[in-house]
């Protein structure tokens, strides 16, 4: 049934069809009806529109999704309401999803999936790490584009980590087959982990075209299996996967998060790994797609309706008589052609028959695993090879492997007869030994196949150098690659730190994750100075406490120490921390000092924070003075007083001369509150100057009283005291309010 929003216009984008519906939201392909431009509109379903727990949760999906700045996520435009219809503008992407992909077409060829994979993990790692876990990941919410690149869509079911909240909500949110283990169990147990195991059952359907829930109907038992059960490998139902890869599905699907891979850059470099081993396989499959896709004609990709005759009574039938011999003539030799192709696909169906049963397969593994093999100078994979067919006869054989010995040989295959071969290759770059085969004694106990894993090691702090069994491997964080089972010796060291050393076991192709701290290696200080209440810096960071000090924990190693004390010269020293002993440090700060000189004219008593230091001196009065602020005072007995605020600074003089004789001209003005001009008696000291505003009085240096009055006025400021000094020039201005008389009386 067509939906009552199509052709619609809601907030300038008209919606033009349907693209889908779940529980929670319906999706509307619409046109911007300015910008002409196609959108995606995702909306409530109407049946939970005033349902205000589902639009926050809804509102909350789109803040969420708009972190997203990632090729491989569907991408989020706006969040908009147009008569209380909220609704999502995103990306609009013309493709097909992967479910609709795989029913169409079938299960992907093994070379194929990989670029489909690698970006859906791509996605999944950039959500994550925005602190978005999907939940929801499956087939139908993977679109495909036209040229490949993959869409990751529906966030609905997303958890923010960081808030710890559900964008939305259901009983059993996601896709019941594609569900972890502890997803079945509630939401309450899901986390990144959780997306890595859909990410993996999707991919175990893009390789076989199905999921392992064969001829299971009934939720309950889909759910047993989920948690309980063991899946069906994939190689069961498509033997074509390659079993490295296979491995890589099935760690991503185990039952236990903590066996599945921890991150999707994990599973990602599993996947590039692989990539890396396999790429000769990947190209020839490539080069033969390519080979295919020529020689199928464009036009028989789509088989051309039949054209329908008409005829007409009492027209002329010639033309369609000629038509229909045209016909019957193509007809006969279409005849004739597929009568020859049958005969043709006999004869090589013959020959393929008996030229297949003269080929032999050719099985090779051993130490170390995925060497590169080469027969007759053409690569045919790395090891270990299952089964490649090779002609009768006799073939050059080369294996080789980075950091070992190359093994350069001939091998002689019998028609009919399989070959089973191993090698071993010498570290040191010396001849390989030992090439056996299935027809000689023991081949099947000499040396079994190889399988491998990883160790990916990380440390607190980084950085520190990884010894395995003696060797160095590089630094944390890092990983070694191809260890064959069995028992080794780790070593972590970094300067400063206790060394670490751990016996790992390596079990099959379990890769292992280690996380290792380092404890540092300490000692102390004894910090004391003269004076006291000093404070202390250790490689640039203040301590919270100021001296004297007694340290423990201190990292050993050297270090850089500061003491700092306001007046006093900072004392830097670098230290050599010990393990297990107590530096002592004693520090006598010097205090810093400056100069202060003051004349004084005619003369004058000098006063330092009230203290006197010279009494009616007319000399030049030096003194030096540890670096501070001081109040200076001079005073004459009947020229009058400056004083003034002044800085002591290190290793210099400050030089102040005090002229009592010395006369400045201040303006003083007076102004009404309304900004006109008032005539006003200037008073200086107390002491009327005979002159009225505006004008300029004489003053000498130092501290003065400044008043002015009219009658009828009062100043906002009864005086104004002000130091005048030489080179003091800033006139005096005084605002006058008029006083109203009638209020005056009733006071």
């Amino acid at each position: 049934m067509a939906s009552p929003f199509i052709g619609k216009v809601l907030d300038n984008y008209r919606i033009i069809e349907s693209l889908g519906i779940g529980g929670m939201g319906v999706v509307f392909k619409a046109i911007h009806i300015k910008l002409e431009k196609i959108f995606a509109l995702k909306m409530i379903v109407p049946g939970l529109v005033m349902n205000e727990n589902f639009l926050k949760r809804f509102q909350a999906e789109a803040k969420s999704l708009a972190k997203f700045e990632d090729p491989n996520i569907v991408r989020i435009y706006d969040l908009r309401s147009d008569n209380d219809q909220w609704f999502i503008v995103m990306e609009y992407v013309e493709g097909i999803n992967l479910l609709d992909k795989i029913k169409k077409d079938g299960p992907y060829p093994w070379p194929e999936s990989l670029p489909i994979l690698k970006q859906m993990l791509s996605g999944v790692a950039h959500a994550h790490a925005s602190g978005i876990v999907h939940r929801d990941i499956k087939p139908n919410n993977i679109m495909i584009t036209r040229d490949g690149t993959v869409k990751i869509t529906d966030f609905g079911l997303a958890k923010d980590q960081a808030s710890g909240s559900n964008t939305l909500t259901i009983a059993s949110g996601g896709t019941l087959y594609y569900m972890s283990p502890e997803h079945v169990k509630g939401f309450s147990f899901t986390d990144k982990r959780s997306d890595i195991y859909s990410l993996g059952m999707t991919f175990y359907e893009m390789l076989t075209g199905s999921v392992p829930f064969k001829d299971i109907n009934s939720d309950f038992d889909i759910r047993e299996k989920i948690v309980r059960k063991e899946f069906e490998k994939p190689t069961t139902i498509n033997p074509d996967i390659p079993l490295e890869l296979e491995s890589i599905v099935m760690k991503a699907i185990a039952k236990n998060p903590d066996d599945r891979y921890q991150t999707a850059e994990e599973m990602l470099d599993a996947v590039l790994d692989f990539e890396e081993v396999n790429q000769d396989k990947i190209d020839k499959a490539a080069l033969s797609r390519k080979k295919t896709d020529r020689k199928t004609p464009v036009r028989d990709r789509k088989t051309s309706p039949t054209p329908i005759l008409k005829s007409s009574v009492g027209h002329d039938n010639s033309f369609l008589k000629s038509s229909v011999f045209r016909i019957s003539a193509t007809a006969a030799v279409l005849l004739i052609l597929v009568l020859f192709l049958v005969y043709q696909n006999t004869n090589l169906s013959n020959a393929g028959k008996t030229e297949s049963s003269n080929r032999s397969n050719l099985s090779i593994s051993g130490t170390p695993p995925f060497a590169a093999v080469y027969l007759d100078d053409d690569s045919i994979g790395s090891t270990p090879v299952d089964n490649y067919p090779a002609l009768p006869g006799n073939h050059s054989l080369k294996i080789k492997e980075k950091n070992f010995g190359t093994m350069d040989t001939m091998v002689s295959v019998t028609a009919g007869n399989n070959l089973d071969m191993t090698y071993k290759l010498n570290p040191d770059k010396a001849d390989s030994v030992s090439v056996l085969r299935e027809n000689e004694p023991g081949v099947g106990a000499a040396l079994p196949k190889v399988r491998t894993a990883t160790i990916f090691i990380r440390s607190e702090p980084d950085g520190a150098e990884i010894w395995l069994n003696g060797k160095l491997e590089g630094n944390t964080p890092g990983r070694i690659n191809k260890l064959a089972s069995g028992s080794y010796q780790l070593k972590l060291h970094k300067d400063g730190y206790q060394t670490l050393t751990k016996a790992v076991k390596i079990n099959g192709e379990t890769n292992l994750t280690l996380n290792e701290s380092l404890v540092p290696l300490t000692g102390g200080l004894k910090i004391e100075t003269e004076p006291n209440s000093a404070a202390v810096y250790i490689d640039g960071k203040e301590l919270k406490k100021q001296t004297p000090l007694d340290l423990t924990d201190i990292s050993t190693g050297t270090h850089q120490l500061e003491i700092r004390k306001n007046g006093y010269a900072s004392v830097t020293k670098e230290i050599e921390v010990i393990e297990g002993q107590a530096e002592q440090i004693t520090a006598k700060l010097n205090q810093l000092t400056g100069e202060l000189n003051v004349q004084v004219r005619p003369w004058g008593s000098i006063y330092l924070n009230d203290k006197l230091q010279k009494s009616s001196s007319d000399i030049k009065y030096k003194i030096q003075l540890p670096v501070d602020h001081y109040q200076l005072k001079v005073i004459h007995p009947t020229l009058g007083i400056w004083e003034k605020t002044i800085e002591i600074t290190p290793d210099n003089t400050n030089e102040i001369v005090v002229d009592f004789n010395h006369i400045l001209k201040i303006p003083i003005t007076a102004m009404d509150d309304a900004g006109n001009p008032v005539h006003a008696e200037i008073y200086l000291d107390d002491q009327n100057t005979g002159k009225m505003t505006p004008s300029e009085i004489e003053i000498n240096v130092g501290l003065h009283k400044i008043l002015v009055k009219k009658e009828g006025y009062l100043a906002d400021n009864d005086q104004k005291e002000i130091l005048v000094d030489k080179g003091f020039d800033k006139p005096q201005k005084f605002i006058l309010k008029k006083i109203d008389k009638g209020a005056n009386l009733n006071q």
